[in-house]
């Protein structure tokens, strides 16, 4: 059986960096945090802990200027989506979120799960997801790669839209060279609640049971968050394999236990 490295040893050979997990942070990791090195299973779930893909390091200074509280927002950041009051009762819930990385890697799972990212988390809030939308940004269309990338994109939202019943309303495509190297692939999600059937992530009280429901794990594992730090080109890529596989019939019934 393979050992996994001693601290020692990811200390010497920095395995973290190929985790996107930088040398400073590494230090203060165990300088500053533990006040020792990490072991191996410490430093893989800080690299995909304080990845871009959970902990946003890079966008959240700039994602911090947009206003995000007036006496309609119900929901503001903290939780899997916004909540904004419509009168009447009732609440429209919407999430927006890139998976520009996976959808350059592999374009139709990165897409297709893109979307199926977003649908979860307006579903876990207590709403019915009504309607996706999209904003795609290419390279352009005289490079074959590009157009298989950009049929891959499509499709992947499309079949995954449909498979759960949820359609494609509106969206945005532009075509410039500085996409050539790195796609962007932006997603979101709009569901409709009464504002009394609002629920949070949070769990509370002693014996609870715990209810661990999804598909099936991938090949993915924890560079499925870490890439998404990670700057690459068609050259120095993450394998496809980083990317996750949707199930979109597995999240319908999800979605339905969940409501």
């Amino acid at each position: 059986m393979e050992q996994a490295m001693t601290p020692e040893e990811i200390k010497k050979q920095k395995p973290y960096l190929d985790w996107s997990l930088s040398e400073d942070e590494y230090n203060y990791i165990s300088e500053k945090l533990l006040g020792r090195l990490p072991n191996y299973t410490e430093t893989g779930l800080f690299s995909a802990m304080w990845s871009e893909h959970c902990s946003y390091k890079k966008s959240k200074p700039v994602l911090r200027l947009f206003p995000n509280k007036n006496s309609r927002v119900l929901q503001g950041p903290g939780e899997g989506a916004g909540v904004i009051d419509i009168d009447d009762g009732q609440a429209v819930v919407f999430k927006a979120e890139s998976h520009n990385h996976p959808t350059t890697v592999e374009p139709y799972q990165g897409a297709a799960t893109g979307v199926g990212g977003i649908l979860r988390d307006i579903f876990s809030m207590g709403a019915r997801p009504v309607a996706s939308l999209d904003s795609l940004h290419f390279g352009e269309l005289t490079d074959p790669k590009m157009r298989m990338k950009v049929d891959g994109t499509v499709r992947g939202i499309g079949d995954y839209g449909n498979c759960m019943g949820i359609p494609t309303i509106a969206g945005e495509t532009t075509f410039d060279p500085c996409y050539q190297g790195n796609l962007l692939c932006n997603a979101m999600s709009v569901g409709l609640m009464d504002q009394k059937d609002l629920q949070k992530g949070k769990a509370a009280g002693i014996g609870n049971a715990v209810m661990y429901v999804g598909a099936q794990t991938g090949r993915d594992g924890i560079h499925g968050a870490t890439f998404a730090s990670a700057d690459f080109s068609d050259e120095n890529a993450p394998p496809r394999s980083a990317v996750q596989v949707g199930a979109p019939f597995m999240e319908t019934l999800l979605l339905e236990a969940c409501l």
